[in-house]
């Protein structure tokens, strides 16, 4: 019977497509390649012709459903087996998503450790029965690399608290806000904190998500309201920051997410 051997996982987060493919390549021996943009996936598509294809749904530019239709398009690679990834597991979403012909909605945060045994379950559902290797022996790597990528986490949502701090400040100035930058900056933010073992982080950053969200669902903020809506960005910013500055002391618990359940294994 035919096996998943190989699998194109696309975000637009460098960090996750890193973790991803370690834990996959180490620990269920399948060929993982990444791509984060939905733009290098349909070109990554056409040349590996992967087993599978999983897609982050909110992405710059061509997000998840854009590049599944793209994808589609071609007779080529237009069968391949597509699971999309989202933070938002709201039913009317998955239903859309699950509509639109994917094998599978799965919700974000996730543990790589456990994530290839649940693409694999939907994989086999829609394809064959897969085999998954017991690779444990690569825990220890997976786990080594996971530390060194939180640590690039952290450093790199202070810098996003900086940017973000330079749009309420460009707003003050009479400048435009920008809503749009600042939910993509959140939502990564968001959705990586809690994978890495910062729940406190995660829920920081979906403050600001949502708050961005919800004003571009809206109409444009008129100036008066800018200074009120500047001042609220700042308050949810410093706890981000306060958040992200007790998160670098919790040394010992870095990766935390990836070393729970230790019964269950």
């Amino acid at each position: 019977m035919r096996k998943c051997r190989s699998v194109l996982y696309v975000d637009d987060d460098h960090h996750i497509c890193v973790v991803v493919q370690t834990a996959l390549c180490l620990l269920a021996g399948m060929d993982v390649h990444t791509a984060c943009s939905g733009e290098i996936a349909v070109d990554l598509a056409y040349e590996k012709r992967p087993d599978l294809i999983v897609l982050d749904v909110m992405m710059p530019g061509l997000d998840g459903p854009a590049t599944y239709a793209r994808i589609r398009e071609s007779p080529l690679i237009a069968d391949t087996p597509i699971i999309f990834m989202t933070a938002k597991m709201l039913p009317s979403e998955v239903a859309h998503l699950l509509g639109l012909g994917a094998i599978g909605v799965v919700g974000k945060p996730f543990d790589p450790l456990r994530i290839g045994e649940e693409w694999l379950t939907l994989w086999d559902k829609a394809c064959t029965m897969p085999e998954v290797p017991d690779r444990r022996g690569g825990r220890t790597k997976v786990l080594a690399q996971v530390d060194a990528l939180v640590e690039a986490f952290l450093e790199r949502t202070r810098a996003d608290i900086a940017r973000i701090r330079e749009f309420v400040k460009d707003a003050r100035s009479g400048g435009p806000i920008e809503l749009r930058q600042i939910e993509r900056i959140a939502h990564s933010i968001h959705g990586a904190g809690a994978m890495f073992g910062f729940p406190a982080v995660s829920v920081s950053g979906g403050a600001i998500e949502h708050l961005a969200e919800s004003l571009l669902m809206g109409p444009e903020p008129q100036v008066e309201s800018v200074a009120a809506l500047a001042l609220r960005l700042d308050q949810l910013t410093d706890e981000l920051s306060r958040t992200v500055a007790a998160a670098r002391v919790t040394v010992p618990n870095k990766s935390a997410m990836f070393h729970a359940r230790p019964a269950e294994r």
